[in-house]
């Protein structure tokens, strides 16, 4: 979230799982071999010699399916994403693990989030605003041929950035607009956080507080923001049924 989103890969932190979780769930992987042999019986010969592994589950959101190709979607985006966040100071090993671990909990939130999009009109995003945000990252990362060289589908990077924009409309919507900052809040601010950290960096004369009333309203209206797009995702895992199989 970005109050991306995207508010939202919270770095290191531990992965907490909220609402109906379990691994590994029994009766869902029998649901699943049904649901192969169901399919096998619809093509003559596929399954006659040999079980072949299309994909594996690593988590289920209302019915909807997450898989290692998501996450290494995901994974791979991320090289472009400047949203995306860096997982440092642990082994290559670890920090595989620890991404995995971190996307599937993001893509549980897109998930979530999707549902709820759905449910909101009014969300439809220009192709005009779309490549703007493509031609901003072609020119981050050194051109269209980059691109390529990364193997990054352009059609896959273009839904990506449709998505963001869709979410970042969606949240001004839902909670931007409702949110007040009030003077005392200001003030609070300049005086406990704004002048105490321009001190630790030597800045002097320090502005006056009308002087950056407005970039200090702009700051506060993102915090209050954040915390209620976290709340909000919190109630949502609450209500969701969520498996996630390791």
């Amino acid at each position: 979230m970005n109050a991306e989103l995207e508010h939202h890969a919270k770095g290191t932190d531990s992965v907490q799982s909220f609402g109906r979780v379990t691994k590994g769930h029994a009766s869902f992987a029998i649901r699943v071999l049904v649901l192969v042999g169901v399919l096998c019986l619809g093509w003559p010969g596929v399954c006659t010699h040999r079980t072949e592994v299309i994909d594996r589950l690593m988590a289920v959101v209302n019915r909807q399916i997450l898989t290692l190709g998501d996450v290494e979607q995901e994974l791979k985006m991320q090289v472009v994403d400047p949203t995306a966040g860096v997982l440092a100071g642990v082994s290559s090993s670890q920090q595989e693990k620890m991404s995995q671990e971190v996307v599937v909990q993001r893509l549980i939130e897109q998930t979530l989030i999707r549902e709820q999009i759905q449910q909101f009109p009014g969300l439809e995003i220009d192709d005009e605003q779309v490549e703007s945000q493509v031609a901003s990252v072609e020119k981050s990362v050194g051109g269209a041929e980059k691109l390529a060289e990364m193997k990054i589908d352009i059609g896959t990077l273009r839904d990506r950035l449709r998505w963001q924009l869709q979410v970042m409309r969606f949240i001004d919507y839902r909670f931007r607009q409702f949110v007040v900052v009030d003077t005392k809040e200001i003030e609070s601010y300049y005086q406990n956080q704004f002048l105490p950290e321009l001190q630790k960096r030597n800045v002097v004369p320090a502005p006056e507080l009308p002087d950056v009333e407005e970039r200090i309203r702009k700051i506060v209206t993102e915090e209050k923001l954040n915390i209620q797009v976290d709340e909000w995702l919190a109630s949502l895992r609450k209500d969701a049924t969520i498996e996630i199989f390791h």
